[in-house]
């Protein structure tokens, strides 16, 4: 497998087929299932619904398109429409099918499926509009879904006159884009975004979202977390091996960097780069990059959990199938290009293309991996001389000359060149003096054989150009200018996008498409055996951890969530049968000034070694809380409270109170974003009732009372919301 790892050394290697059929395979054991539940949705998880919607609304995350647009979302919020509000039916419908009909390959299948969509969608609607014209207003030109006798719904906005103008006169001229419905998809989301996302957040389905995203948001990966397979590849850092994570069962490659190498290599940099530019392109859906899901680190080793590539390299095929025809090398172009126009979106330069970094899958199609020397030129122009001689562009070997993404399209030019002809164009008789391959990339001009067409000359000729105004990609168009170029006259470039294009070459299942793992060799342990990790080299490592949302959600819509949502929801009934109270903590809350509530773990009995799980209520003046199957509430005034502080138990964050008197109060949250919004709502509201203390006038010849009657008026008026 081709993945590298840093100093420019290939990773050779691949699974074994025993381990690339098990990657086809997304469908986890119900052990697995049940694994996922057991850990992250306990019996209380119910109760964060209060917790999490504050921690999502301070952050901006519950909006109806941050929710719409996630799969968990969407997938939680069409299966409330779907139960609960009828006239949201046939929008979803038709929303699911304008993105069913964004997929399709051809012109052709594209055109009879928006004649159908028409016909069901917008013709049927169009001729119902007599029925109920007397609810439109004939001024806008509105139509809608209604059926015949039924008022509109309050929450229901008519489309507009002008979206089906624009489908109509799309479909007189057989016109067909993908986007040919937009308009349609705005004003679906439009109709969707009031008062039926309003009754969604009131739902148990928005309950069941907050119990994904705390699950997603208290992903603590470590080694325990996947099952690892053999070694697939080496480089100047680590290893990368085949691994499944448990949960879920799905197989990815584990990229692991030894933190004792990294810094005999002084390699600090570069590996907290390679994390920061796989988080920059692996959101956004693209088929072409070897992409992050997570990210973690252990005491001594760096971690990247990377989409699993088991067909080899373009390196070791041309070693093996020798060079490939112009139609051949026009299809890996065609998903490289895509792979990098990704990356130039994202401001990122990739500055490493050659064959060794492009990987196959088991099908063919290819993958830029390794983002080790990427950069970012968003804000700042790179200019380090880095990449790999014979691939490096002209502006990258002058030191100190500033550039961007012109980087790729020169080596790009030169990697299409040794698909062709089997060397760098700079690398004459298999030369191995960098100083001279350097010297003919800034001085020599590519003679390009006969036997290639006009089209690829003048291809190749743009992209080598030495002088970056002249060079094919960078007249201000991007990749844009690459695609049009005759060259690639005839391609479907939404075919190439959803990989439909056959591949030239498939990589022989049952094979080792690589180096085994024997040739592969391991690490000399001698050579970091002097090398110690001190608390300031983990302190650089300690935002490494990362989770890619919108992959993480995908990994699990694909394996466990029906069978987790399935099992969660017989798992909550039947404790409410238990227990009639469970499941109705937050009644208590209702109609007085809460600010949150939920469980929380207090350290109790007489010497403060058990952990008691407990029913917090936060109010502006005192804190409640009372255990299960308990009616009495437990009370501590804000009065009592001397400090909110935070603390650690057993490399656990807890919450301290310290109480007048020297008594100590500990709190202990199940998630990482519970902790985060009770210890901020705490220090908020002990800060503010303190400021009403001060304020407050002595009463001569009586101390306040360290009791607050619970019929008593709040300190300040704050409702349940915080506001």
């Amino acid at each position: 497998m081709g993945l590298w790892l840093g100093d420019n050394e290939p990773l050779e290697g691949v699974l074994i087929d025993s381990v690339s059929q098990t990657c086809c395979s997304l469908t986890p054991s119900p052990r697995a299932a049940r694994q996922f539940i057991f850990i992250f949705f306990s019996p209380f998880s119910y109760s964060i619904r209060s917790v999490m919607q504050k921690y999502l609304e301070e952050r901006d995350e519950l909006t109806f398109d941050k929710i719409f647009s996630q799969k968990i979302g969407f997938l939680l919020f069409k299966d409330f429409c779907m139960n609960e509000i009828d006239e949201a039916v046939p929008q979803l419908k038709f929303y699911e099918e304008i993105r069913e009909y964004e997929k399709l390959d051809s012109e052709e299948e594209r055109l009879t499926r928006s004649r159908q969509i028409y016909d069901v969608y917008i013709m049927k609607e169009l001729l119902s509009c007599s029925h109920v014209r007397k609810h439109l207003n004939p001024a806008r030109g509105c139509h809608m879904w209604l059926p015949q006798g039924r008022p509109p719904p309050n929450w229901h906005r008519p489309f507009s006159k002008k979206a089906v103008d624009h489908v109509q006169t799309h479909l007189a001229k057989k016109q067909v884009p993908p986007n040919l419905f937009q308009p349609y998809i705005v004003e679906i989301c439009d109709s969707l975004r009031g008062k039926i996302f309003q009754k969604f957040i009131e739902s148990d389905k928005f309950t069941r979202f907050c119990q994904w995203k705390n699950v997603e948001l208290n992903i603590h990966l470590t080694m325990n977390d996947f099952s690892v397979h053999r070694i697939i590849g080496r480089g100047g850092f680590g290893e990368v091996y085949g691994c499944r994570k448990a949960d879920t069962g799905k197989m990815y490659a584990m990229k692991c960097l030894d933190k004792k190498r990294i810094k005999m290599k002084q390699g600090e940099t570069l590996a907290l780069n390679e994390r920061i530019m796989l988080s920059l392109v692996s959101t956004g859906d693209c088929p072409f990059i070897v992409c992050m899901t997570y990210a973690f680190h252990t005491p001594d080793k760096l971690c990247f959990i990377l989409d699993l590539m088991n067909g080899g390299d373009l390196h070791y095929h041309l070693s093996q199938h020798g060079v490939f025809s112009e139609k051949d090398m026009r299809f890996y172009a065609a998903e490289i290009i895509l792979g990098l126009e990704h990356m130039h979106n994202r401001f990122v330069v990739y500055r490493d293309l050659k064959p060794a970094n492009i990987l196959l899958d088991e099908h063919g199609h290819v993958r830029i991996s390794d983002l080790g020397l990427a950069c970012d030129f968003s804000k700042k122009k790179p200019h380090a001389s880095v990449g790999t001689h014979g691939y490096m562009a002209p502006e990258v070997l002058q030191k100190g000359t500033a550039y961007d993404s012109s980087a790729d399209w020169f080596s790009l030019g030169c990697m299409l060149f040794k698909l062709l002809r089997g060397h760098s164009p700079f690398r004459q008789h298999k030369t191995k003096d960098k100083h001279e391959i350097d010297r003919m990339t800034l001085t020599m001009n590519v003679e390009l054989p006969d036997s290639f067409s006009p089209e690829l000359k003048s291809l190749l000729e743009g992209l080598l150009q030495r002088d970056v105004a002249k060079r094919l990609g960078c007249l201000g168009r991007g990749a844009s200018e690459v695609k049009e170029h005759l060259f690639f006259k005839g391609i479907d470039w939404q075919q190439v996008y959803l990989q439909k294009y056959p591949p030239p070459l498939i990589p022989p299942r049952g094979e080792v498409n690589a180096a085994d793992a024997f040739d592969i060799g391991s690490f000399d342990e001698e050579d970091t055996k002097g090398i110690k990790l001190l608390d300031s080299d983990q302190e650089l490592y300690k935002n490494f951890p990362l989770v890619i949302s919108e992959r993480w959600q995908q990994e699990v819509a694909e394996t466990v969530y029906d069978a987790v949502n399935s099992d969660t929801d017989k798992n909550e009934a039947r404790k409410r049968a238990k227990n009639k109270q469970q499941g109705h903590e937050e009644d208590y809350a209702l109609g007085k000034d809460c600010i949150m509530h939920g469980y929380m773990l207090k350290l109790g009995n007489p010497f403060l070694t058990q952990w008691q799980r407990r029913y917090f209520y936060l109010f502006p003046n005192r804190v409640e809380w009372r255990g299960e199957g308990e009616s009495r509430q437990n009370l501590l005034t804000m009065e009592q409270i001397v400090t909110v502080e935070e603390t650690q138990i057993k490399d656990k964050k807890c919450i301290l109170l310290r109480i007048k008197g020297g008594k100590q109060f500990v709190l202990q949250c199940e998630s990482d974003p519970e902790f985060v919004q009770w210890k901020k709502e705490l220090t908020e509201a002990f800060t503010e009732a303190q400021k009403l203390l001060r304020r407050a006038p002595k009463v001569i010849g009586k101390g306040r009372t360290n009791v607050v009657e619970l019929s008593k008026p709040p300190l300040t008026h704050r409702n349940s919301n915080g506001l």
